[in-house]
């Protein structure tokens, strides 16, 4: 974001002067109201655009573990989740919503992004009109902001990253005005608060902070920016929840949670499969400030606080490991944000602005490409039972969420999904672990077969899917690993299998939901 001067209130009558729809153009960004109705406008028609495609894997787990939460289970007890507590009781104010309105979950999860969308649009404006910027700067701010937390993440809409991103972004917004010798007032508290959430959710997103910081600190030549209002309060949230993790969740921490570090982190993509898209996103990014912007591309240009927040997204991004879209939405966001927020329109050339729309179409379209691993199944599992029982043999989320909040099922699992198990096999089969280490990734299977043992016992479950596939990648007999536990075999002796789809999901039901 740039600060208004004499000449730019210049150009700015110039504008309003030199015709019609320039005069038309000038009024959208000066006029505040208008801006706030538009913001409104846009905001609604995503609303309405979600509705019908919020509901992915990831969100539908979650939804359904917060539900598990309020009707009694204890996470890291009876109630597992790869990740932090926060993930799972970051969607039960949706769920408590619903229950209140009758209006469903997810739709509420979507009207309450909405929300924070605005909060996140007013925080990054009051820093902006503190720090006597121009209504012209301001609202070019909002418009693009607006664009980047409703507009981009068409298929990632809803999800932890995406809530996360959206409340850093005023904190990389407070740093940038700090950059230019300006000061943010004293929504700078109020920013730092929900960075510390955002860290809280997703700790890796810690990296988009504090490469904008570290630069600050060398640029200084002072430890002055560890220590700002923002990231004082940053930190307090940070601290603050992971004594309530210790406190209040010791299950999860010193049982649950060393599994994770030792059968999930470890699958993780290579280097080299990692690396082509933050790497074309900067340079991307990079490319386009240099044109658009060329002042702002040296090193203390206005624009480095927002491409050293992109490149921290970068580092989230690979230090996952994952390569799923939603986990480089930060980088895209600042990395699009740095050479967008510091273009000169008047002298933007048009092959310019196509490469630049086309680039951002490419990054939207990344975000939003949906891997769907199997068949469908709604209406193959309404046939067999109404509002079925439902459990998944397998480790991929997706087998068995949404499809049971869409058949309007009850589902028994104690978790989502046997990652951990997946996990353990695949490092003893593709690495070579100690005795030791052996033994710990036998433990962690034997645990998640004893899990699945009192899911079966205790939820009777009408119909059970099992994958075929270990981690997508490999053929493998779930149910086989099932059936070698001599409990187990017991228990799923009472089902029989109805159905083969494609290879790929077979299809179990009780005996007694089989004759209905």
């Amino acid at each position: 974001m740039r600060e208004n001067g004499p000449l730019e209130e210049k150009a700015s009558a110039d504008i309003m002067s030199s015709g019609h729809a320039r005069g038309w153009a000038a009024s959208i960004l000066l006029n505040t109201g208008l801006r706030w109705t538009i913001v409104a406008a846009i905001l609604l028609v995503v609303l309405l655009i979600q509705i019908p495609v919020v509901l992915n894997a990831d969100l539908a787990c979650l939804l359904t573990e917060g539900e598990k939460v309020l009707d009694g289970r204890k996470l890291g007890v009876d109630l597992f989740e790869l990740n932090p507590p926060l993930s799972v009781y970051l969607y039960m104010p949706a769920s408590m919503l619903a229950r209140v309105t009758g209006i469903a979950p997810e739709i509420i999860v979507i009207i309450l992004v909405m929300i924070e969308i605005v909060g996140a649009l007013f925080m990054i404006d009051r820093a902006a009109a503190a720090a006597k910027l121009g209504a012209g700067e301001r609202s070019v701010s909002t418009y693009l902001f607006v664009f980047l937390f409703a507009i981009l993440p068409v298929g990632v809409f809803g999800q932890r990253e995406h809530i996360a991103v959206i409340a850093l972004a005023p904190f990389v917004a407070i740093t940038a005005i700090r950059w230019r010798g300006l000061a943010p007032g004293p929504i700078a508290v109020l920013a730092g608060l929900a960075a510390g959430l955002a860290m809280s959710i997703k700790p890796q997103l810690a990296l988009v902070l504090g490469f904008p910081i570290i630069l600050g600190v060398f640029r200084q030549r002072s430890v002055k920016p560890l220590f700002t209002p923002e990231a004082c309060a940053a930190a307090a949230v940070v601290i603050g929840y992971g004594a309530v993790v210790v406190l209040v969740f010791p299950d999860y921490l010193l049982t649950y949670a060393p599994m994770v570090t030792a059968a999930y982190l470890p699958l993780r993509m290579s280097l080299v499969e990692l690396l082509p898209f933050p790497v074309a996103v900067i340079g991307a990014s990079v490319a386009f400030l240099r044109l658009v912007a060329p002042q702002d591309f040296k090193m203390g240009g206005d624009a480095t606080p927002w491409l050293a927040a992109a490149v921290g997204g970068a580092a989230s991004f690979i230090l996952q490991g994952k390569h799923w879209g939603y986990t480089a939405f930060a980088l895209c966001v600042f990395a699009i944000a740095a050479p967008m927020l510091h273009a000169h329109v008047r002298t933007l050339r048009m092959p310019v602005i196509t490469a630049g729309l086309v680039a951002v179409a490419f990054i939207g379209y990344c975000l939003s490409v949906q891997v769907r691993p199997f068949p469908p199944l709604q209406g193959r599992i309404q046939a067999l039972a109404k509002h079925p029982r439902l459990i998944t043999i397998g480790d991929h989320v997706a087998l068995g969420h949404p499809l049971v909040r869409q058949i309007d099922g009850t589902w028994v699992g104690s978790s989502c999904v046997q990652l951990l198990a997946a996990g353990a096999m695949l490092l003893q089969n593709s690495s070579q672990p100690t005795v030791g280490e052996r033994a710990k990734l036998d433990g962690i299977i034997h645990f998640e077969r004893r899990q699945l043992l009192a899911d079966l016992r205790a939820g009777r479950p009408d119909v059970i899917l099992v994958d075929t596939y270990l981690l997508s990648s490999f053929r493998f007999d779930w149910l086989a690993w099932a059936n070698s536990d001599p409990e187990l075999r017991t228990e799923l002796s009472r089902y029989r299998e109805v159905e083969d789809v494609g290879g790929r999901v077979r299809i179990l039901v009780a005996e007694s939901s089989s004759e209905r």
